[in-house]
């Protein structure tokens, strides 16, 4: 019986099944190297890191676009701004060329409401929390870096989340607040990828479904997050030891949260209202097959330019920074044999599940979809596009950073000779980049600062220069002098013409640039045959739209022409009978014209139709101030202030009660239009 005990003791074969069964994290193997204490240092490091990179951000203001997601009153109004938020588009803008509405980013709008709720509005505070979010991204990669490459040395992975970090290429994410969304967007990607992690190592369902909730947040943040459908199968493949089916599996209950986000909210939202514009990206209106393989490979050839010579670094590009061209273009073909390249290698070296070749495909698949091969990107290209895909670009140089000092990045100890030198070439990329960070960010400073920067390359923008004059323009028109005395000055007005004629060069067929154009020479320059010659170039490119009708009209009767003027606001009347800016400048000709009657008549039927518009009141009052009956002038300007008050109404009515002594009046029309020039600013 002895000989027969042995095999009857079943306990020591029990108890290692109850241990494995009980190991499914192994949790000393997802975190092999190091304490607590050691990743309590690299987190540090990596907060200093970001501050040194991004911390003078916290001095700038605002710049590109920043009026659509936190300089604007809708986030103003705090935590009551939140349903409105998630009712409403992103994009929401009012102007005389129409209106726009689009774009569904409900989360990242709602951190600055939530921020201005607390802090007001201070665009420091702003800066500082994308610092923050950038850090936690860099953590994030870091320890999602260290669980994959768990077989290697952690220098590896400490290398790829440094150069990350401080890649140039990143400074319009981190620097314009606008671009929060992208940072948000990643950062539930990767803190989605971490949770399938979990749940492969831990087989907790728990782990998937909040995966697949963050993912869902992710896309209401921004659809920049859709690239890790591929990139989440990729990390399967190449890191887990999960089946094809599994991974099948968990990929389409993400493109089910994907499906619910992009289709759900079209149950509540208006319509869209959006206009595609040549001057953002000509292959809206190219449906050549050729031509958008052409500029498609064109489009991932800059890409690999800037991750490999980040300078310069430009805020927009457009038309036509990135030629429109055809697949027999030299620059295009070339691109095409490095793609093509790079994806062979990739997959010849799947099976073997090399670091490199999931370097290649996460770069691939992460900027396949701004490559205005399947959708056009707006402005053809941009920096922050390539923001996901330069992940893929870092690992495949610190992979050849060791190849070159030939070190195996696997090999848990490497000595210091090895050490030192991989180190120093980190070294060598990481300080010209942290240098051209720091100072790209200074460019970041405030929206004149950047557009007078980049202009400067942008001399193929045609949207860039329309920018840039645009911006000159308002800021003119907001000046107290120019609306006192209609002077301007003169290096203002020399450099929007330039900037617009520019504009029009590389683009001669924008109406817009034509209008602006003309009513810069009509309002400024008093140059009234150039404002003629530009209005009616606009009008010849399209006479069904207004403005330019409205604004020829002006120069005409700026110039006596009465009856051509009334032939334009006729014209814009028979075109649309509700266009009151029409009546009013009508009436305004018959008044020049010498009929008082008519012109108060026309605008008194105005008040009836429209008793809570100011203009009519506005506008007889100039009437009569024509005639030096001054007290009924201020008697119908006042009745328009208190309707809406301008800061050019509120000006007038200081002048003229200081003349009559009214300290009290005067100094409350004076404070009123302070306050009125304060909040558009």
């Amino acid at each position: 019986m002895k000989k027969g005990q042995l095999p009857k003791t079943p306990a020591p074969t029990r108890k290692p099944a109850v241990r494995k069964k009980a190991a499914p994290a192994e949790k000393p193997v997802v975190v092999p190297r190091g304490s607590k204490k050691a990743n309590r240092y690299f987190v540090l490091f990596f907060f200093l890191f970001a501050f040194l990179l991004y911390g003078n951000t916290m001095l700038n203001k605002y710049a590109v676009d920043d009026n659509y997601v936190t300089n604007n009153q809708q986030v103003q109004k705090g935590f009551r701004a939140i349903p409105e938020i998630f009712s409403t588009h992103y994009v929401i803008q009012q102007g005389n060329m129409g209106s726009t509405s689009a774009d569904y980013r409900p989360m990242a709008k709602a951190t600055f409401a939530v921020e201005h709720q607390f802090w007001g509005t201070k665009p420091g505070v702003s800066h500082g929390i994308n610092i923050l979010l950038y850090w936690a991204l860099s953590v994030m990669l870091f320890f999602i870096l260290k669980r994959l490459l768990r077989n290697y040395n952690i220098l590896f992975p400490f290398m790829i989340t440094v150069l990350f970090m401080a890649h140039p290429v990143h400074t319009e994410v981190v620097a314009s607040l606008k671009n929060r969304d992208e940072i948000l967007a990643f950062i539930c990607g990767l803190g989605s990828l971490r949770l399938i992690l979990k749940y492969v190592d831990q087989h907790q369902s728990r782990f998937l479904f909040f995966a697949i909730l963050l993912f869902f947040i992710g896309y209401l943040c921004k659809t920049a997050i859709t690239p890790f459908l591929a990139l989440f199968p990729l990390v399967l493949y190449f890191f887990t030891d999960l089946s094809l089916k599994k991974s099948g599996l968990i990929l389409l209950a993400l493109l089910a949260a994907i499906l619910i986000a992009l289709f759900g909210p079209r149950l509540f939202l208006p319509p869209v209202q959006h206009t595609n514009h040549f001057i953002e990206n000509p292959l809206y209106f190219e449906k050549g097959f050729w031509i958008r393989i052409g500029t498609g490979f064109l489009t991932l050839l800059f890409y690999l330019r800037i991750l490999l010579y980040p300078y310069p670094l430009l805020y927009y590009y457009g038309y036509n920074m990135i030629p429109v061209t055809s697949l027999a273009s030299f620059w295009a073909l070339l691109s095409l044999l490095i793609h093509a390249v790079l994806f062979l290698y990739a997959i010849w070296k799947l099976k073997g599940k090399n670091i490199l070749s999931f370097a290649i495909l996460w770069y691939l698949a992460g900027i396949a979809m701004y490559s205005n091969i399947v959708v056009p990107a707006v402005g053809i290209v941009g920096e922050r596009f390539v923001f996901n895909a330069s992940l893929g670009f870092c690992i495949a140089v610190v992979w050849f950073i060791f190849k070159i000092f030939k070190t195996d990045p696997k090999s848990l100890t490497i000595e210091m000779d090895s050490r030192l030198k991989i180190l120093a070439v980190l070294v060598l990329l990481v300080i010209p980049y942290t240098v051209l960070s720091v100072s790209r960010n200074r460019d970041w400073r405030n929206l004149f600062d950047l557009y007078r920067t980049d202009v400067k390359s942008l001399g193929n923008s045609a949207k860039a220069n329309i920018d840039y004059a645009g911006f000159l323009m308002n800021t003119v028109y907001q000046d107290e002098n120019f609306l006192r005395t209609g002077a301007v000055n003169q290096f203002k007005y020399q450099t929007i013409i330039t900037h617009y004629r520019r504009a029009l060069t590389v683009y001669p067929k924008d109406y817009q640039t034509f209008n602006d154009l003309g009513t810069v020479y009509l309002f400024m320059g008093k140059n009234y045959d150039s404002a003629v010659y530009f209005l009616s170039r606009a009008i010849a490119l399209d006479s069904t739209m207004q403005p330019a009708w409205v604004n020829l009209g002006m120069a005409y009767r700026d110039q006596k022409l009465y009856t051509k003027a009334l032939g334009c606001y006729e014209h814009i009347l028979a075109v649309n009978p509700n266009q009151i800016k029409a009546v009013f400048a009508m009436a305004d000709v018959y008044n020049d014209m010498g009929d008082f009657e008519r012109a108060v008549s026309m605008n008194e039927e105005m008040m009836k139709r429209y008793p809570n518009l100011e203009m009519p009141y506005v506008n007889i009052g100039n009437y009569y101030m024509l005639k030096t009956d001054t007290a009924t002038a201020v008697h119908y300007w006042e009745k328009a202030a208190a309707i809406n008050p301008s800061y050019e109404l509120c000006l007038q009515l200081q002048s003229l009660y200081v003349l009559r002594g009214d300290q009290e009046k005067s100094e409350y029309y004076y404070k009123l239009g302070q306050q009125i020039v304060k909040q558009s600013q």
